[in-house]
């Protein structure tokens, strides 16, 4: 019944209409009728006439919320007799396909880890993590601060998983796949076969298209449709423009415990402000993290230049020197003294 005031709109009378509303539901439990009823929101009680609530076995509030100018559905079972229930708000997305329910409560840390390992794409940081590389499945965080080569080591990681025929996302927040692809060959790294072959999948978008949740939903979807086996979301620290920094954790952290369920590895680009210490990030997820690159720009006489460290790697012996890297029409390249 869509919806139930229209049903008994012609009664004026308060006590009446409440009398047959009652007399209703009690009609259709007699007959053992599944019912679904749709009802108005009521001043100060979950429904209009503040009985519907009652006498019903399941209640579903659903509520539309705009903050900061960007608008969320939201989902809470506020009761369901003889059930378990979850009693937390649900954000929920309606689209081309259909409604899609993502809960809010992160899941239980009991996932099964892996022992393999997957290149970086480049050789020379792989030798700063035991010469293997990251673990398949883990979390990696680079940070750093604007131009030092974050985005251009994220598609070396993507470039070389698709030469081994695995399939990568990369959620990009500030630039067009486009330009993105265009961007990294100028550094020698070509892109547009991978996508052309459907092994590497841009995801582009502004934060500011939807709030935390959806943007959650929507790479949800994104990932159980393509299956990958790796993800790059870059960068990260552009959801602040979405939400506040707990609110970017929380979101973080349900995404972080979805993807090792899946076993499925993540890179996350973070932009660190030029005045800030390269041990910080701004959305601070950097203890969910199993591996912590840095990068920074070190002004050395007249010549700026980067350098990078892994500050954390969880379950290796990572190498502890602050090494150079260079990026140029060549490609990109960390330096080893003597090497």
């Amino acid at each position: 019944m869509d919806t139930v005031e229209s049903l008994f709109s012609g009664l004026a009378n308060v006590a009446i209409l409440r009398a047959e509303l009652r007399r209703l539901f009690l009609w259709l439990k007699d007959r053992g009728m599944t019912a679904i009823i749709t009802a108005e929101r009521g001043e100060g009680s979950l429904t209009r006439q503040g009985l519907e609530e009652y006498v019903s076995d399941c209640v579903i509030l659903l509520d539309h919320r705009v903050n900061e100018q960007i608008s969320t559905r939201r989902l809470r079972i506020v009761k369901y007799r003889g059930s378990l229930h979850g009693t937390n708000e649900y954000p929920f997305l309606i689209d081309q396909e259909g409604i899609s329910v993502l809960p809010v409560s992160s899941l239980k840390l009991d996932h099964v880890v892996s022992r393999q390992r997957v290149s970086s794409g480049l050789r020379s940081l792989d030798a700063m993590l035991e010469g293997k590389g990251f673990y398949q499945g883990s979390t990696i965080m680079i940070s750093g601060t604007p131009g030092t080569g974050k985005t251009s080591l994220a598609a070396h990681f993507a470039k070389d998983l698709c030469a081994k025929g695995q399939r990568v996302i990369f959620f990009t927040f500030e630039e067009s796949a486009d330009q993105v692809m265009r961007n990294m060959k100028s550094i020698g790294i070509d892109l547009a076969p991978c996508v052309k072959r459907n092994l590497l999948r841009f995801e582009a978008s502004r934060p500011s298209i939807y709030g935390l949740e959806m943007h959650l939903i929507s790479m949800h979807k994104a990932i159980d449709r393509f299956d990958p086996q790796a993800i790059i979301m870059d960068p990260i620290s552009n959801l602040i423009t979405t939400g506040n920094p707990g609110e970017v954790r929380s979101m973080l952290t349900r995404l972080i415990d979805y993807l090792k369920t899946r076993r499925t590895t993540a890179l996350f680009n973070d932009l660190i402000d030029s005045g800030q210490k390269s041990d910080s990030t701004n959305v601070g997820v950097s203890s969910l993290m199993d591996t912590w690159i840095t990068i920074r720009n070190t002004l050395v006489d007249t010549e700026r230049q980067r350098h990078i460290c892994v500050l954390k790697s969880r379950g290796m012996d990572h190498s502890r020197h602050v090494r150079r890297l260079e990026i140029s029409k060549r490609g990109v390249r960390i330096v080893v003294p003597g090497v």
